[in-house]
């Protein structure tokens, strides 16, 4: 067959095209069909990602044995004025019990209430040396109704000692990457999802300019750990957090193999 040059040229031109197109096909493939909207659907069903963060309702070391000291100044003390005292060293030590019982999601009980004598070094040395003793409680805090249906609104199984605050929004991928032929990695940014309770511990949102302000500045002062907080019990939901995801190809597709929060 005899070609002329343009029909020649043309061939050439063809087969040029070909190989092009091969070799970018090639690179927009080279996750091997692992799409973000793969690594999205897997992050999120994934049950680290789905865990609340929570606040312990543990009043003291142990619900059934933990005990609380409010201190006896007068011999006209009763235990209900003690028990007023013990609330209000609850409130500078573990203000977060007391704003969720304030909003009713929790209950505090102060049982059992015993005026004992202190020991050296647990009231100041000058009431010691007068022979003061100490009302002595045994500490508790259930859930309430309103607590229970926190965990109901998350459509998660009920935690007796301890409320959700906040859960994570659907992750965003911001870039993925070949980590060898079996290894696949995703970056990722999601925020906190705040329930009702937890939106009390943002000093931004109005829930939290309606507590009282002893308590507003109780929360400011102890440290905790609430989402979002850092040095103290407060919670800013608006930050954007970040992630990493590393899958693995098994012989039945891809997995979600590792998962870091920073």
């Amino acid at each position: 067959m005899h070609f002329t040059p343009s029909h020649f040229g043309t061939e050439q031109l063809v087969t040029k095209i070909t190989l092009t197109t091969i070799v970018l096909a090639t690179a927009c493939s080279s996750l091997g069909g692992f799409t973000r909207g793969k690594a999205i659907e897997a992050i999120k069903e994934d049950n680290r990602y789905k865990a609340p963060s929570t606040m312990t309702i543990d009043i003291g070391w142990k619900l059934t044995n933990a005990r609380m000291q409010a201190w006896q100044i007068s011999a006209e003390d009763t235990a209900e004025q003690a028990a007023v005292r013990a609330k209000a060293d609850f409130m500078k030590r573990q203000p977060q019990i007391i704003l969720a019982e304030q909003l009713g999601y929790i209950k505090l009980h102060l049982e059992n209430p015993e005026l004992g004598k202190s020991q050296m070094g647990t009231i100041p040395s000058e009431l010691y040396r007068q022979g003061m003793g100490t009302w002595q409680f045994k500490t508790r805090a259930e859930i309430t109704e309103k607590g229970k249906e926190l965990w109901r609104d998350l459509n998660l199984a009920e935690d007796v000692e301890s409320l959700p605050l906040a859960v994570r929004d659907a992750p965003e991928i911001t870039g993925m990457a070949d980590e060898g032929q079996t290894m696949r990695r995703a970056d990722f940014t999601y925020k906190w999802k705040p329930t009702e309770l937890g939106a009390a511990f943002d000093p931004n949102g109005a829930a939290f300019g309606k507590l009282p302000a002893e308590l507003q500045e109780a929360l400011k002062k102890t440290q905790r750990n609430i989402a979002g907080g850092g040095s103290n019990n407060l919670a800013d939901f608006s930050v954007q957090r970040g992630g990493i995801a590393h899958f693995k190809k098994f012989d039945d597709g891809w997995r979600l193999h590792q998962l870091y929060f920073m």
